[in-house]
């Protein structure tokens, strides 16, 4: 393993032995190091060996100006959310949540309060991954001796979600707007309250942050069950009066129209509850 690049006493850059760029994690593995040298096999702690190597290039230009500490917590952050959570994280966390836990860290050192505006929905809309930032907020402190408060953990959970639907930054936050406006749209309509504890409201739910991811991927699913539809709507035509307006939601935010699946499965969500 060659060194491309020393980014700090802790980190370097360098080529494998495929001739991958890889981020190589060691205490003192970069002092007196310089490029073309081979990397000391007993200093690796940890290798960031990334599949896209355009996220492996990201990842090295944050570890350029991260603690190594917040390397450490950000593994050990990664490997924790993938045995716990089911949907596959892209590696694209991997330099996100580096870069955002020093951010974190230092505006906690200066006293700042972090305020996450999405904490109540994510808490709410995405339990498993909030639990599991949860969990992390003590490997941050294990690695860098830093307190987080609790109400980081949502955004934490932020970055998994983002990771889970292999977006770019701001896909989580557009993703938990979006189906908290939807769940609005028909507790306003409806005059429901939400029972989290009930099923039936937990299945629509789940169904809307589907629907909402496929809607801001441009992802459609039509199966043309426009008979069906308007057999539905004949006889429920209140529950279709409240899909109306989410269609005219997604219309004028997202310019997408609801296809007569979508339709058709929200109102068999819905008619379960409303």
């Amino acid at each position: 393993m060659i060194i491309r690049r020393v980014l700090n006493n802790s980190v370097v850059d360098a080529l494998d032995g495929a001739m991958r760029e890889v981020v190589v994690l060691g205490r003192g593995i970069g002092f007196h190091a310089k490029p073309g040298d081979a990397v000391d096999p007993a200093a690796i702690e940890k290798i960031f060996r990334l599949d896209d190597s355009a996220q492996g290039t990201n990842l090295a230009r944050v570890a350029e100006n991260v603690p190594a500490e917040v390397l450490r917590a950000t593994d050990e952050i990664v490997l924790l959310a993938r045995a716990r959570l089911s949907e596959k994280l892209s590696d694209s966390i991997y330099a996100a949540l580096a870069d955002h836990l020093a951010f974190a860290i230092v505006r906690v050192r200066q006293h700042v309060d972090l305020v996450s505006a999405l904490e109540g929905e994510v808490r709410r809309f995405y339990p498993l991954e909030f639990a599991v930032a949860t969990e992390a907020l003590a490997l941050v402190e294990k690695n860098t001796s830093v307190a987080m408060p609790a109400g980081e953990a949502a955004n934490i959970a932020l970055h998994f979600i983002t990771a889970e639907v292999g977006g770019g930054d701001g896909s989580a936050a557009a993703l938990t707007e979006f189906t908290r406006d939807v769940l609005d749209i028909v507790r306003l309509h409806f005059r429901i309250a939400y029972d989290d504890q009930d099923p039936a409201y937990t299945r629509f739910a789940t169904h809307v942050r589907y629907f909402a991811q496929r809607v801001l991927s441009g992802a459609v699913i039509d199966r043309d069950d426009a008979d069906l539809m308007n057999v539905l709507r004949d006889q429920m035509p209140h529950v279709f009066a409240g899909i109306d307006r989410i269609d005219a939601y997604t219309r004028d935010t997202h310019d997408h129209a609801m296809t007569t699946t979508e339709k058709v499965y929200i109102a068999m969500h819905l008619s379960r509850f409303v």
